[in-house]
């Protein structure tokens, strides 16, 4: 892939992290849940992020 394509990829993940973390916020599940998903996500975008070595 090129780099844009998996910039906008990590972006996405970013956003479905963020996403995941208000509904624990708004209590669409309970808090812990939101944030361990959330915390989750955003490791596997920061991981993809080293292993195709895209700067921040």
């Amino acid at each position: 892939m090129e780099n844009k394509q998996i910039d906008f990829l990590l972006y996405i993940l970013g956003f479905v992290g963020l996403i995941v973390l208000l509904g624990g916020v708004f209590n669409l599940y309970e808090f812990k849940y939101g944030l361990f998903g959330a915390i989750i996500i955003w490791f596997i975008a920061g991981a993809s992020r080293k292993y195709y070595g895209i700067p921040k």
